[in-house]
C-alpha cells in the first residue's frame, strides 16, 4: 500500500514523539551521568561526588544505584546540596537516610526547599550525616580535611573570613551573585535541575527561582568558582528530557 508524502511525515512525526516520550518517563530518569570534573588547580588533594535534587519518593532502587555508583568512585567525601526529599515528605525520610548512611565517606548536607525542617526531621538528618563522618548544615561551618565547608540554605555565604581553602555548600546557584572580598575556592548547588526537560538548541523551558544565569555546569561568578548539577531526580512531573540526571565527580 502505498503512503503520500502527508501521511509518511505524520507517521514519522507520531514515531518521534512515541519515542521521545518513552525516553522522558523510562530512560532519561534513571540514566545518570558520572563524570569527573576536573579542578585539580585547586590543590586539595580530594576526590569530592556531588549529589543534590534526589527528590527521593520511595524509589529505594533508584536511590541505591546512586550510592554504588558514588561508592565505585571512591569519592574522600561526599556533598548533598539540598532536595534529598520531596514535596517535604517526613514519612520516607528514615528510608532515605538508612540508604545514604551506605555511603562509604563522610557526607556534608544542606536543605532545599524540598526538605522538611521540623523538629524531628532536622535531627534525623543530623544524626544520620554525623554517623557517616560528616554533618547536615544549616547556616554552619565546619572543617573537614583542611577544608573550611560551609552550609547555607540561603542565597548569602557565611559572614567568616578564612585562612583555609573553602567550599560552599547551598541549594540555590543564586548565592553565587554574592559580591565577597573573600571568594569561595568552589561552590556547589542544584535546584535548577539544569531545566529538566529542554529542547536541543533552546534555553530551557522552565527554571525555578533562585537560579539566575547558573543552569548548569562551571561558572565564574562574584562569589566564586561555582558548579550547578542537574541533580539526580525530577520535581513537579517524574520527566527527563534531554537533561540527563548527573552524579559529577570532582577531581581538586
Amino acid at each position: 500500500m502505498s503512503v503520500s508524502r502527508r501521511q509518511f511525515l505524520q507517521r514519522a512525526a507520531f514515531a518521534c514523539g512515541a519515542i521521545g516520550a518513552l525516553d522522558a518517563v523510562a530512560v532519561e530518569p534513571g540514566w545518570f551521568d558520572v563524570h569527573p570534573v576536573d579542578l585539580r588547580p585547586l590543590a586539595w588533594g580530594k576526590t569530592v561526588a556531588h549529589l543534590t535534587d534526589l527528590h527521593y519518593r520511595g524509589d529505594r532502587t533508584r536511590l541505591e544505584a546512586v550510592v554504588a555508583a558514588t561508592n565505585a568512585r571512591k569519592p574522600d567525601f561526599v556533598c548533598l546540596t539540598g532536595d534529598l526529599m520531596d514535596r517535604k515528605n517526613t514519612s520516607l525520610l528514615p528510608e532515605a537516610l538508612e540508604v545514604l548512611q551506605r555511603l562509604d565517606a563522610p557526607v556534608f548536607a544542606v536543605p532545599g526547599n524540598h526538605d522538611p525542617l521540623d523538629g524531628r526531621s532536622i535531627a534525623l538528618c543530623r544524626t544520620a550525616f554525623a554517623a557517616t563522618g560528616g554533618a547536615w548544615l544549616l547556616g554552619e561551618r565546619i572543617e573537614h580535611a583542611g577544608i573550611a565547608i560551609h552550609g547555607t540554605f540561603g542565597v548569602a555565604g557565611l559572614a567568616v573570613r578564612e585562612t583555609r581553602p573553602t567550599l560552599l555548600l547551598c541549594h540555590y546557584p543564586l548565592v553565587a551573585d554574592e559580591r565577597r572580598s573573600q571568594p569561595y575556592g568552589l561552590i556547589l548547588s542544584g535546584h535548577s535541575h539544569g531545566g529538566q526537560c529542554r529542547i536541543p538548541g533552546l534555553p530551557p523551558l522552565h527554571l525555578p527561582d533562585r537560579v539566575g544565569r547558573y543552569v548548569e555546569g562551571l561558572y565564574q561568578a562574584p562569589a566564586g568558582r561555582i558548579y550547578v548539577s542537574r541533580g539526580l531526580g525530577s520535581s513537579l512531573i517524574p520527566l527527563r528530557f534531554c537533561c540527563r540526571p548527573e552524579l559529577p565527580v570532582f577531581l581538586t
